[in-house]
């Protein structure tokens, strides 16, 4: 017997709905593309000239894609540079990491060697957009990144504070803790400086460095860091 014409008529239904939810799914794949496309070079962009020499337009160029597309996925340029800042910190020591380390079997001082290596292994050994796009901030801050950074940059700090706290004898919420960890940080600080292509010159010379060279002042940092702490514990102690 042949089949009733409304199982035709269903067949054709079924074959257009199947179209239709692979069309959407292949636009949503495509929107997904062209937002990681953009915050791609966004990212390269600001890095290379910093967010204010950075224009829509130039993006769009890098990407290979139509203006509008800015506005479309992110609303704005500055919702665009929101998403770059929120890559940037995703990339450099994931939330997801610091809590493997605190949750490591292992002891306060190896846990913050951990730490120092995880940042050092990204901020000194890679030419990552993410870093460079990070220094800028450090060395001038955008309102966009304060903002930003309020809440998650505090959300990454205080599991770190925690360890050092545990190491130091003291409460996380006790102002000698983030006292330590600023003066623990600084000298990192003013390395990665150091790395960035206009400020090597000024700080000590050591930008280009090969990386056998690198690391030993990275490790002599470390040490110089510890010995710092380990001095202040000794001393609130007395």
């Amino acid at each position: 017997p042949r089949p009733h014409p409304a199982f035709y008529f269903s067949h054709i239904r079924f074959k257009e709905a199947s179209h239709g939810l692979q069309h959407k799914k292949s636009s949503r794949e495509d929107g997904e593309e062209t937002k990681e496309k953009l915050i791609e070079c966004a990212g390269r962009l600001i890095a290379a000239q910093g967010y204010d020499r950075t224009t829509s337009k130039e993006i769009c160029r890098l990407a290979g894609v139509n203006l509008a597309s800015v506005n479309y996925h992110f609303g704005s340029r500055e919702g665009l540079y929101r998403a770059v800042l929120e890559n940037v910190c995703e990339h450099i020591m994931p939330l997801p990491t610091i809590l493997g380390v605190v949750k490591a079997p292992l002891s306060a001082r190896e846990k913050l060697m951990k730490f120092m290596d995880m940042y050092i292994k990204e901020a000194f050994f890679s030419n990552s957009w993410q870093i460079q796009v990070s220094i800028r901030e450090l060395v001038n801050p955008s309102t966009i990144f304060m903002e930003y950074a309020d809440h998650t940059i505090r959300e990454k700090l205080n599991p770190v504070l925690a360890v050092l706290a545990d190491y130091m004898g003291l409460p996380a919420t006790d102002r000698r803790v983030s006292q330590c960890f600023l003066a623990a940080i600084s000298p990192f600080l003013i390395f990665l400086l150091s790395s960035h292509h206009q400020l090597g010159h000024l700080f000590y010379g050591l930008s280009g460095k090969e990386e056998k060279k690198l690391k030993e002042e990275t490790d002599m940092i470390k040490t110089f860091v510890m010995a710092g702490v380990d001095r202040m514990v000794e001393e609130w102690k007395k």
